[in-house]
């Protein structure tokens, strides 16, 4: 074994699998960090929305008999294109009390459950 490519080897492992995490840095703004964790929901959406647009558009074109569109085509782009503006509807108020209940946890770190016994 050659000791340069232990050496190269090493430096691959420590090169940071998330290249955006990389490029933003420990200076991150709340700003966007809020934007990166709103991007999946979003992009998840924008599909969806194209596709079961695209699928709308399929099946009336089949139906009408206008192309020669295949049977399929136009159901599946429904199906799968509502399946990802559904979920990413369905995303977006999840992260906002994922947030919610991070930041109140932030709050209470280390307070723990304080309870009052009061005797009479």
């Amino acid at each position: 074994m050659d000791p340069s490519s232990q050496d190269g080897e090493d430096t691959e492992a420590s090169v940071p699998l998330n290249p955006v995490q990389e490029s933003l840095g420990h200076q991150e703004s709340p700003a966007a960090s809020c934007w990166l964790l709103y991007l999946k929901p979003v992009v998840a959406i924008s599909v969806g929305m194209l596709l079961f647009g695209s699928g709308t558009a399929l099946s009336l074109l089949y139906f009408t008999q206008v192309r020669n569109v295949s049977y399929l085509l136009g159901p599946l782009f429904l199906s799968v294109g509502l399946m990802l503006l559904v979920t990413g509807l369905v995303w977006i108020p999840v992260l906002k009390h994922s947030l919610g209940h991070k930041a109140l946890t932030k709050v209470n770190h280390g307070m723990g459950l304080q309870v009052d016994h009061k005797h009479h």
